[in-house]
């Protein structure tokens, strides 16, 4: 749900204001509306934003909303990620100046008062609770910012300053007052472990009742449970920590695995949890900033074999269960100014030159595309199922490598395609082969790193329909075309 809109809501119908939420461009907000009276036109529209590469849809949604505040830039009020980011391109599309940050005053609305905006209870009434994650979830921010100021991230920016405790029970009981108790608490910090004020935060959630064996006071009565949703670092990680973190009911657990090198700090930190009684796990993996499709490979297989480990290890209780969650990383900013940030896109190299792409792969879009084909198996993850997950990265990393240039007809309807059936997989009839018959050829072009590789690679590394087109009107190669025509099966 939109945190800020349900925030600002709060806010003005504490005033006695009127609110009205709609999503995109909806044309009813002009109904009965005389545009040429002052008094049919709204006092203000306030518009959130959350990625880059929506940029051209929130520009063409504040110019539709102008028409509803009689053209007055001054009473449009754009804030949120994207907004903050990239407060100086919007300006230029459209004449309004974005709202940066975090908002905890009226000032940067013209609005008199000292109210911290940020710190007010959500307006749910303002939402249909069919569309949006509001029935049984409270959300909140126990801190704000992060010390770590890493590359890829546009924390540093959003929330600049660290801030290291905020007092979340007043509105968490308020809202309980309002909309009844709720078993879920979504935490959006970013980096919760690092606050010397955890002891702190961990109390009050216990006062909260989100403690382990704690329930609502509903009825039927629901287990209470605590989600750090933006991840957990790992490097705060120790007895200490997570000797706190165990009174509460984290259920999942998020830590982030993005660089390789971090593989000791990582597997150290699952392992103490697990330990502990923390038996789900849900881990980020960033890819595509500056790794490599083996780099990635690496870190799926760390997870897979955790997850065999404890298995092996743990017959007579729950073993633990990692799912894997690889984040394609997208610009937060334009510095060369071709609109990377806007398109979310961003590659190395994508022509296969004389690189051996066997042993030293790079990103391309189509190797992007298919991871995430391969995540959709598992509804955005790598099952912690470890002979699934073999089955959908590949057993090695040359099966990998070849499901990433696979044709998406083939590794989107594997059951269809491959001949062998795997353990723990549901009841089916071997596929057509296909997909085994790919793989020879793909394999074999690799290995050959001649002629007839960089058509292929050049071919469908693009992932453009156009350019696979084109590259049928040029390459004669029998076996080619006929795999290059499985490209265009699902478009």
């Amino acid at each position: 749900p939109p945190l800020g809109l349900l925030k600002l809501s709060r806010f003005h119908k504490d005033r006695g204001d009127e609110v009205r939420f709609v999503s995109g461009c909806d044309p009813n907000v002009f109904h009965c509306q005389d545009l040429f009276n002052p008094a049919d036109l709204w006092d203000r529209v306030y518009i959130t934003t959350l990625f880059t590469y929506h940029f051209d849809q929130i520009v063409k949604t504040i110019k539709f909303y102008l028409e509803a505040v009689g053209g007055t830039v001054g009473k449009i009020f754009v804030g949120g990620a994207m907004a903050s980011l990239m407060p100086d391109a919007v300006f230029e599309e459209t004449g309004v100046y974005p709202i940066p940050g975090v908002l905890n005053s009226p000032e940067p609305l013209r609005l008199s008062g000292n109210t911290n905006i940020d710190m007010l209870p959500l307006d749910y009434e303002l939402l249909d609770p069919t569309l949006y994650a509001i029935n049984d979830t409270f959300y909140a921010y126990t801190t704000r910012g992060c010390t770590n100021h890493c590359p890829w991230c546009g924390v540093p920016i959003l929330e600049p300053e660290y801030i290291p405790y905020i007092d979340i029970k007043p509105m968490i009981l308020e809202m309980r007052d309002l909309y009844g108790d709720k078993a879920n608490l979504k935490l959006m910090d970013n980096n919760v472990l690092v606050s010397p004020e955890l002891p702190r935060i961990v109390d009050d959630l216990l006062e909260l009742g989100y403690g382990r064996g704690q329930h609502t006071e509903t009825h039927p009565k629901k287990q209470r449970v605590v989600d750090f949703n933006q991840g957990l670092d790992v490097s705060p990680l120790n007895k200490k920590t997570m000797r706190l973190l165990t009174k509460l009911n984290i259920r999942p657990m998020r830590i982030a695995f993005d660089r390789l090198r971090e593989k000791g700090e990582y597997v150290h930190a699952l392992e103490l949890a697990n330990r502990h009684g923390v038996d789900e796990f849900s881990n980020y993996m960033l890819y595509n900033f500056n790794d490599t499709p083996r780099d990635l490979y690496e870190r799926l297989c760390v997870n897979i074999r955790l997850n065999e480990k404890w298995l092996e290890d743990m017959p007579d209780r729950m073993a633990g269960k990692i799912y894997s969650y690889p984040m394609r990383y997208a610009p937060i900013d334009d510095d060369s100014g071709s609109g990377a940030s806007r398109l979310r896109d961003h590659l190395t190299m994508e022509t296969a030159g004389q690189r051996d792409w066997l042993l030293r792969p790079l990103w391309t879009r189509r190797f992007i595309r298919n991871i995430e084909i391969m995540k959709g198996a598992a509804h955005g993850a790598i099952s912690p199922t470890p002979t699934l997950a073999w089955r959908t990265i590949g057993a090695t990393f040359e099966e990998f490598l070849v499901n990433l240039y696979m044709p998406e007809e083939l590794l989107r309807n594997r059951n269809k395609h491959e001949r062998h059936v795997y353990k723990n997989e549901p009841k089916r009839k071997a596929g057509t082969g296909k997909v085994e018959e790919f793989r020879s050829f793909m394999l074999a072009l690799l290995e050959e790193r001649g002629e007839r590789f960089y058509q292929f690679h050049n071919a469908v590394c693009a992932n453009s329909t156009q350019v696979i087109k084109a590259s049928l009107q040029e390459i004669k190669d029998p076996e080619i075309r006929k795999w290059l025509k499985w490209y265009l099966k699902r478009r």
